[in-house]
């Protein structure tokens, strides 16, 4: 089992390298609008490498907290990795599939091919959103864990992951089910429990636990 220090690591890392490819990705929050994504994914200079780096922290992000759950029951790391798992797939096609299907369509007129690009895009944009949906389930399970067990976390911390956790899940319910509303509601939503990952790994990283 991977050390505390190296764990924490882990998660900072990765969490900051998501954090750098989400800004570096095209804004895009509705699953049905392939033409507004096919549009930007034309014109977007940073598409290989925001999902480059956004598979290699998803990879250390989730794995350290997945790897964290000796210090919690297991049902917590079981969200991790079914995001981690998801997650694996969506970025693949987005780094392969996409960018094949894009470069042939740019500049020629195939409509098959479009659809399907389109189609591709809006299953991986909403595999996406459950994939967090399962991140924010997992910190909420783990909140929840150190809620009913004796340990030394601070109530405080305690609280915070279980009720961020749960409001970040709500969040992306929300958006799902009003996309347009997501540029406000998923940094609103979903920013606490990102933010609790990152205070988990800076304790881990600090053997503060």
């Amino acid at each position: 089992m991977l050390g505390n220090r190296m764990l924490g690591i882990s998660i900072m890392i990765g969490g900051i390298l998501i954090l750098i490819g989400t800004v570096l990705h095209p804004i895009l929050v509705a699953p049905y609008a392939g033409e507004e994504a096919l549009h930007k994914f034309k014109h977007s200079q940073m598409w290989m490498l925001d999902h480059i780096l956004m598979l290699i922290g998803m990879f250390l992000w989730l794995g350290g907290l997945a790897g964290s759950s000796s210090y919690f029951r297991k049902n917590g790391a079981a969200m991790f990795y079914i995001s981690l798992g998801l997650w694996i797939l969506i970025l693949t096609a987005e780094l392969t599939i996409l960018p094949l299907i894009g470069n042939e369509i740019i500049g020629r007129h195939h409509g098959v091919l479009k659809k399907v690009w389109e189609a591709i895009f809006s299953f991986g944009l909403l595999a996406g959103y459950f994939a967090v949906a399962c991140s924010w389930a997992g910190v909420a399970l783990y909140g929840w864990c150190m809620k009913r067990t004796e340990n030394s976390f601070s109530t405080w911390f305690q609280n915070s992951g279980f009720y961020s956790g749960v409001w970040g899940f709500a969040g992306i319910v929300f958006t799902c089910c009003f996309f347009k509303t997501a540029y406000i509601v998923l940094p609103l939503t979903s920013g606490p429990a990102y933010l609790w990952t990152m205070w988990w790994g800076w304790k881990l990283f600090r053997k503060k636990i």
